[in-house]
């Protein structure tokens, strides 16, 4: 009897171990088909779910709710900065109204049933990061943290729309 058990356990084990390999391929190929291979590969690794994701509209909702909370976590240290340089503290007014609009922008796309507009939400995102970022430059605070922030916001909003693109057109739409 005690082989019998051991037999199930080796069997669960093994199918486990098979299904997270091929996951974890699946992950490479799609992440290989973009434009910024690593930066999505550490995206989409950085959450355990990437692990058991079996189609793209998953991967994309992974990287999506990793952009969010990111975004989130900038915003919210945006908004803790009470001192320094005044054209960093000028910016900041404006670049945190920005990140307001990317945040509902990522949730938004995460809600949206039409491809078309999953992709405009995050084109959107993109174009208020870098309108935060033409303001931080105009107030001449370009190498403050503002603009590290902004660069890796952008990957984010690259990333999401690669992967909105490759769901609408395994999707046909």
């Amino acid at each position: 009897m005690p082989s019998l058990s051991f037999s199930k356990i080796f069997l669960v084990f093994s199918v486990v171990s098979v299904t997270v390999i091929s996951n974890a391929e699946f992950v490479d190929d799609v992440c290989k088909k973009l434009g910024n291979e690593q930066f999505c590969l550490a995206v989409l690794k950085s959450d355990s779910r990437s692990k058991f994701a079996k189609d793209i509209t998953t991967l994309t909702t992974i990287a999506v709710d990793v952009a969010s909370k990111n975004t989130t976590a900038t915003r919210d240290y945006f908004l803790s900065v009470k001192t320094g340089p005044p054209a960093v503290l000028t910016s900041l007014k404006d670049c945190i109204d920005s990140y307001n609009v990317v945040i509902a922008d990522f949730r938004n796309c995460l809600k949206e049933q039409d491809c078309s507009l999953a992709g405009y939400d995050i084109h959107d995102a993109g174009d208020e990061v870098k309108r935060c970022q033409a303001i931080t430059d105009s107030n001449g605070a370009h190498d403050s943290f503002i603009t590290t922030s902004n660069s890796v916001t952008l990957d984010f909003c690259g990333l999401g729309e690669s992967l909105v693109s490759l769901m609408c057109d395994k999707r046909g739409a």
